[in-house]
């Protein structure tokens, strides 16, 4: 995990101007953010020394952080398995839902069906065809993301922090020995093929910022599906049936949002009142 902020950088000064606008929202919810200058960013990000004839300058969130989601969540699931008793059933697909009486009463997979006290629909993009299945539905689409991750192999101009270029609308981070970058919202259903072609702009933001970060002919490519509802906000929350919870919908901030709204889910499962008010959130 990187701790050091993230910068959220800007060509021009109008754009900056709009941007520090926008983000007030965010300021005024105790969310700190400082404005600094080219040098001030520099300062911190020295791999972007070369090109700082490009930037007018950026917002950084000091407390933001970044990391790796897939080392995360592995070691978090050893952990669960190892210490807390927690069965994973992995290589399985699921069917459907059971229902009578108003409640589940179990989860169809190509290996049985699993049976418990109360189930919580956490599927991403496949959330609205497994609800379908018990007569409900979810306004959640898959956009398309790309992923570009490549080796920083000795180079000197590497990113040491977490950014994202907001007239390009790219993000960065690194992720150990390599630096990975995303960008892209596409509508393509639920396809995740890929080809060269759709990483070229991918590939030439992460040139023109960071000409020696790494060895760019080593990247691999990943495309995904990006669980969206209509107006941002995930759906969290009991979704018509007394014991089925959705914690569904995070768009691209799965991750950053996965312990908050895990701990948000647990308490309601529990009875217990959230910490934080949901009702942007609640199922409508």
């Amino acid at each position: 995990m990187a701790s050091r902020g993230i910068l959220y950088l800007f060509r021009h000064a109008e754009k900056l101007e709009a941007g520090i606008a926008n983000m007030a929202f965010l300021k005024d919810h105790g969310h700190v953010q400082e404005v600094i200058n080219v040098d001030r960013v520099v300062e911190l990000e020295p791999a972007l020394g070369e090109r700082r004839h490009l930037l007018a300058g950026a917002i950084l969130g000091p407390n933001d952080e970044s990391g790796d989601s897939f080392m995360f969540t592995t070691k978090l699931a050893a952990h669960c398995a190892d210490r807390l008793g927690v069965a994973f059933r992995y290589d399985t697909t699921i069917r459907g839902l059971t229902s009578d009486g108003g409640r589940i009463t179990g989860v169809v997979t190509d290996t049985g069906t699993f049976t418990g006290d109360a189930y919580v629909v956490c599927l991403a993009s496949n959330s609205p065809a497994i609800l379908r299945t018990s007569g409900m539905n979810t306004s959640i689409y898959p956009i398309k993301g790309y992923s570009m991750t490549f080796p920083v192999a000795g180079a000197k101009g590497a990113p040491t922090m977490g950014g994202i270029d907001e007239e390009a609308l790219i993000a960065w981070s690194r992720l150990g020995d390599r630096v990975r970058f995303t960008a892209t919202a596409e509508f393509s259903g639920y396809d995740t093929d890929h080809k060269p072609g759709d990483f070229t702009h991918l590939k030439a933001v992460a040139r023109d910022l960071f000409p020696d970060g790494g060895d760019f002919d080593q990247a691999t490519f990943w495309a995904c599906l990006r669980p969206m509802t209509p107006d941002g906000p995930p759906i969290i929350g009991r979704i018509k049936l007394d014991n089925l919870w959705l914690n569904t919908g995070h768009g691209h901030m799965g991750w950053t949002m996965a312990c908050g709204s895990g701990r948000v889910v647990a308490d309601l499962i529990n009875g217990r009142a959230p910490a934080i008010d949901i009702l942007g959130m609640a199922v409508r």
